[in-house]
């Protein structure tokens, strides 16, 4: 196994899709098999610890849904070439191929990386951190990156390199560098939500420009799919804990909550209000966009 196979092998791994649909399972197993792999566990892992953290994982990081299935990776990234097994039975498997989870709690079924992969890894710390920008930067937003890094144990590498110093640049969708500008000049310098604009002299402090459809599930950098938001609710907006109607009403999820003055100040004041608009109406987001978060990312009730 060369730097190079691994690469390929890494970037050429299958993504289940449906339309719209979000489907984080083998990048988020793989970002867990290397973050093992950076606190010097075993190669291979039990499949009940391997699903018991999946899952975990699935629910924080995946879209909202009401059942998870870590086992859909297992098996599947196996035939990718990323993944090795040890201990799988015949009865493990349904009539289509799939595993059967049941049959798996109690079983000696274990996980983890190909053995050549894992110890190319090993020596290779730099191409670790190339994997890990890889999966970061092509399935999730930017504002997710350092809470994954520390849920699986690899916030001992800090943050991955930036795109221009790894090779990963000619891999991902390059991002337009103009996007932020133009999305937070549109907005006329202030949070769309609560009309944050703090500077220091006359820098903006804590001022973003998020994607509603995020640049890693084929969000166009356009202004039309931007806000402009502060900190906090760019990672509630990320996160699903807010989400935008068609008629650009803030909704509020319902697992979003909090206990103190700061939920009313962040969060209730704005339900059910209208955002602050662009003042060109050919800036304002467009409802394709929005559809896509509501069904994707945002937790409320639909």
């Amino acid at each position: 196994m060369t730097p190079d196979r691994f690469m390929q092998l890494l970037t050429s791994i299958k993504i289940w899709r449906l339309g719209p649909r979000r489907a984080p399972h083998k990048p988020l197993l793989l970002l867990l098999a290397l973050g093992n792999l950076c606190q010097r566990q075993p190669r291979m892992q039990s499949y009940q610890a391997i699903a018991q953290r999946l899952q975990g994982l699935l629910k924080r990081f995946g879209p909202p849904s009401r059942t998870f299935h870590p086992e859909y990776p297992f098996l599947r990234l196996y035939r990718d070439g990323l993944w090795d097994i040890q201990g799988l039975q015949p009865d493990h498997l349904d009539r289509s191929g799939q595993l059967r989870p049941h049959m798996l709690k109690n079983s000696a079924v274990k996980g983890g990386l190909p053995e050549e992969v894992f110890h190319l890894l090993v020596v290779n710390p730099d191409l670790l951190r190339q994997a890990a920008e890889y999966l970061l930067e092509s399935h999730f937003p930017e504002s997710f990156h350092q809470d994954l890094l520390e849920a699986v144990n690899l916030h001992e590498i800090q943050h991955p390199l930036a795109l221009h110093e790894t090779v990963t640049s000619k891999i991902v969708r390059p991002r337009d560098p103009r996007f932020r500008v133009n999305v937070i000049q549109a907005y006329e310098y202030r949070c769309a939500i609560c009309g944050y604009d703090i500077r220091i002299d006359d820098q903006l402090m804590g001022l973003e420009a998020a994607h509603i459809r995020w640049h890693a599930n084929g969000g166009p950098d356009e202004v039309t799919n931007g806000l402009a938001l502060c900190v906090i609710h760019h990672k509630a907006f990320d996160r699903g804990g807010i989400g935008l109607s068609n008629e650009l009403e803030l909704l509020v999820s319902t697992e979003l909550h909090g206990q103190n003055e700061a939920w009313d100040f962040w969060f209730r004041k704005y339900e059910g209000q209208i955002i602050r608009l662009p003042r060109q109406s050919r800036n304002e987001p467009e409802s394709r966009h929005l559809a896509w978060h509501r069904q994707q990312v945002f937790r409320g009730i639909r």
